[in-house]
């Protein structure tokens, strides 16, 4: 336990003046603190998503950028303000949700089944009510989702850490490279959301609010299911080892084991396979492997055999990480060439990114063993592990730097490391231009994650 720690049981007696009064400013900061760094980060994606799109050229290089969405198809501009502040940030996984929204998991291709249902449904029941496109009701929701998150946040860090702590982490989250995903038509927002909350709920004791708003989590996304992990935490901490004592508390606990349940329930009454949301994952051409194989393949490349259509196997290759687009960039320091589509698609091919947050994920887990909670390590081990299993023979670690966004633990142990020091400002600073440039390229069909 680090000295940031706060441990409840040990805190002196005090007035109760003075623990209202406390109780009032944390109240406050709860509200006003998350705020201010929901509208930062806010300017800090719209507005370069935004102005890249308008100005900007989209990606040709290896096919047309809008063709890289759901089923190749390009989607229709939209109307008034959201073709300005939704369409720029629609992209990729954006596309399959709103395809999901508009179509159902019945019509169509095998491959919406790998997106989870919560989402689009809420796209679709929105979109539904207003009149709205999907993908703007999608947009709102992200955006909302993740003021609330931020919010929720706040409040479950300064349970197990000062105020200061908890300030940090939100700015390390909110700033941090990959976060425009947050506001992008991505289920990152909600996801975070709803299992903040349920940890939230867990550590405050009350089951009924964990467990309902962690099977909505398991209804996002299928590393909803695995708030199973530090749930069991929690209650082992709160209850003991005796069965006896576990009863009723243990029912509404263990309610995130339905999500896959009901998913695949739903995926079957509606013509596919009770496991399609697994299954198909091979049409992003990922395949079985160890850990070290994933890393093995990313260093030094390999050949893997991967499933195709009519269930047969095609060996693809697996292409090494490029790191000479540095060496590249600094024999060409001009305009016209760093914003060439030859560069940035290799840049944003290169893999560099994948490994080095991949690398830092891991680091801050195993730093975080002696410094946060154990709940926070059982929330943030399984979904780093699960993706190192199923890697894809066209990026290893696929959307790595995506997937460790709701994973808040890394940046309390961020914010922990950073307290004090010189480099606080310029990483926060630095890490605000990587975020500025990987919105840019997002919004204009370049690979981020």
């Amino acid at each position: 336990m680090s000295s940031d720690t706060v441990r409840i049981d040990n805190v002196q007696p005090r007035s109760r003046t003075k623990r209202r009064n406390a109780a009032a400013a944390v109240a406050a900061d709860s509200l006003t603190f998350p705020l201010a760094v929901w509208v930062v980060h806010w300017l800090l994606t719209q507005v370069p998503a935004t102005l890249a799109y308008r100005y900007g050229n989209f990606r040709t290089t290896e096919g047309f950028g809008p063709e890289s969405g759901a089923y190749r198809g390009i989607l229709e501009p939209l109307a008034g303000v959201a073709h300005w502040l939704v369409e720029p940030l629609r992209h990729w996984d954006g596309t399959w949700y709103r395809l999901v929204a508009v179509e159902g998991y019945e019509q169509g291709g095998s491959a919406k089944a790998a997106f989870w249902p919560l989402y689009p449904w809420l796209m679709d029941l929105g979109s539904t009510i207003t009149g709205w496109s999907p993908e703007t009701i999608g947009y709102l929701i992200s955006n909302a989702a993740f003021l609330g998150a931020l919010m929720v946040l706040y409040r479950l860090v300064t349970i197990d850490f000062d105020i200061e702590v908890a300030r940090r982490a939100l700015w390390a989250l909110a700033l941090f490279p990959t976060a425009l995903f947050f506001t992008a038509v991505y289920t990152e927002s909600l996801f975070l959301l709803l299992a903040v909350s349920a940890l939230y709920g867990a550590r405050r004791g009350d089951w009924l609010m964990a467990g309902i708003l962690g099977f909505f989590a398991a209804l996002t996304r299928s590393s909803g299911f695995m708030l199973l992990a530090p749930f069991a935490v929690l209650f082992i901490q709160q209850y003991g080892w005796s069965p006896r004592r576990w009863f009723p508390q243990a029912i509404p606990a263990s309610l995130p084991v339905l999500g896959p349940i009901i998913f695949g329930w739903f995926l079957r009454s509606n013509g596919r396979t009770f496991f399609d949301f697994a299954e198909q994952q091979w049409q992003w051409n990922r395949f079985s492997a160890t850990p070290w194989r994933t890393f093995e393949c990313t260093l030094q490349g390999c050949s893997e055999d991967v499933r195709q259509f009519g269930n047969v196997s095609r060996s693809f290759p697996v292409r090494t990480i490029d790191w000479g687009w540095p060496g590249e960039l600094l024999n060409n320091l001009n305009w016209s060439f760093v914003t060439s589509t030859e560069f940035r698609y290799r840049f944003g091919q290169s893999y560099v990114l994948e490994l080095l947050i991949t690398v830092m994920a891991f680091a801050l887990v195993l730093i975080g063993l002696k410094k946060l909670p154990f709940y926070y390590t059982a929330f943030a081990v399984p979904p780093l592990i699960v993706p190192l299993l199923t890697p894809s023979s066209v990026i290893p670690l696929m959307s790595m730097p995506r997937f460790v966004l709701p994973l808040f633990p890394l940046f309390v142990m961020i914010a922990i490391l950073v307290r004090g020091k010189k480099l606080e400002l310029p990483l926060a600073v630095a890490s605000s231009i990587l975020l500025v440039i990987l919105t840019m390229q997002f919004a204009q069909w370049y690979w981020v994650s």
